[in-house]
């Protein structure tokens, strides 16, 4: 969409400056005099002034840590006096990724013209999420940005630990996953084809665990491409099916119930919960403005349509503690303690303990299913290669006693 340099005139007959994208000059009009502004002098930018995004850009992105070390660096900078063109040029110096610093320097050139810290910010959704954008505008309002950044670095800085956590506590199994295929390709391909060909020169019978193996790998080589299409069409069939309301809702369900990651799931639905909200109405938002932003990221749907509902019923005058246990997906200890806030007038103190809490839950539990998961896979490893060696191993003995 284009984007159009502004002069207009407020009815106080003050002169205000900036830019806007609208889809023509007739569109941006409209946009300014709702706003109360009458335009006197409207300006297309040329392309040009745009920063050009480098040779295979696309396959560049912008990372959580790079903007959360930016937003430490702005904070510092709002919070020494610095006013915010000139700390935004500094941060966008600092800057190494060509993506971010492109998108930075017209965040710096917005402001500079006459728009908001937020509305500029919310021109890049795909670095700037809506509760950065949100925050930001809480802080813009209350004239403590600084402070502000500061928060919502940290908050960044938790949720990438986390998911660090998760990353960290699946990496054990996965290597071991790896290992052992490598080895059952190994013997598969190499080892077991000359011992059958051995076999059939000496006109005798290979082991059992020989011929299932045999049988099970031949099958493969022969039906190879069954075996494929099944799998990318279960791929494909769960991915149409997630995608669907019913399908989003019935396997979110399904992830809160699974025995072992069941628990993790919901710990970490949680903690975004409370450490979002908490973070929100700790910076002046508004509570149903902080729960439609909540309700995005809380990452799953079952949590998402129980604060949907919370939305409508706290129009109606109830309390948010009182809706979400009404609802029976949240449990005791959120509601308990976030009426002990709302009564307090402080439901984000409650909110940030909770947070912490199930943080700390979150790690013990990662723990928890990272010390179940590592004897499993050893157990689940040593029965494969355990078979492995015997179909390779059985065979070579046997023919040892035949030509003994």
């Amino acid at each position: 969409m284009p984007r159009f340099k502004y002069q207009a005139m407020t009815k106080s007959g003050t002169t205000v400056t900036g830019v806007l994208e609208a889809e023509n000059t007739n569109d941006l009009i409209s946009k300014l005099r709702v706003n109360g502004y009458y335009p006197v002098d409207i300006t297309q930018e040329s392309t040009e002034e745009k920063k050009k995004i480098p040779f295979l850009g696309f396959l560049q992105r912008v990372k959580s840590s790079e903007v959360e070390f930016f937003s430490y660096q702005l904070a510092t900078l709002l919070n020494s006096g610095i006013f915010l063109p000139r700390a935004l040029a500094v941060a966008t110096e600092q800057i190494t990724n060509p993506i971010f610093r492109n998108a930075v320097d017209q965040v710096r050139y917005d402001v500079q013209h006459g728009s908001t810290m937020c509305d500029a910010l919310a021109q890049h959704k795909n670095i700037f999420s809506d509760l950065y954008v949100n925050i930001v505008r809480a802080g813009e309002a209350s004239g403590v940005l600084g402070l502000v950044l500061a928060r919502l670095a940290e908050f960044s800085e938790k949720q990438r630990k986390l998911k660090s956590a998760v990353i960290a506590a699946m990496f054990y199994p996965i290597i071991l996953v790896c290992l052992g295929v490598i080895i059952g390709a190994v013997v598969t391909l190499f080892v077991i084809p000359r011992l059958s060909g051995m076999f059939a020169e000496l006109g005798a019978a290979l082991p059992l665990p020989t011929r299932i193996l045999m049988g099970v790998t031949g099958f493969a080589r022969s039906y190879w491409w069954v075996i494929l299409a099944f799998i990318l069409a279960v791929v494909f069939g769960i991915r149409q099916y997630s995608r669907t309301e019913s399908g989003k809702r019935n396997l979110d369900r399904l992830k809160l119930k699974l025995p072992i990651a069941g628990k993790v799931f919901m710990i970490a639905s949680l903690t975004r919960f409370t450490r979002t909200l908490a973070t929100l109405l700790d910076n002046g938002v508004q509570i149903l403005p902080s729960l439609a932003i909540v309700r995005e990221t809380v990452g799953n749907v079952i949590f998402s349509d129980v604060i949907a509902n919370s939305e409508t019923e706290i129009q109606r005058g109830e309390s948010l503690s009182s809706s979400l246990k009404k609802s029976g997906e949240f449990p005791g200890l959120v509601t308990h303690m976030l009426a002990i806030g709302e009564e307090s007038g402080r439901p984000q103190d409650m909110l940030a303990k909770l947070s912490e809490y199930y943080e700390t839950e979150m790690d013990k539990q990662l723990e928890r299913v990272a010390n179940l998961i590592g004897p499993l896979m050893i157990l689940i490893m040593a029965l494969s290669v355990g078979f492995l060696v015997a179909a390779a191993v059985l065979p070579i003995f046997q023919a040892s006693n035949m030509i003994g």
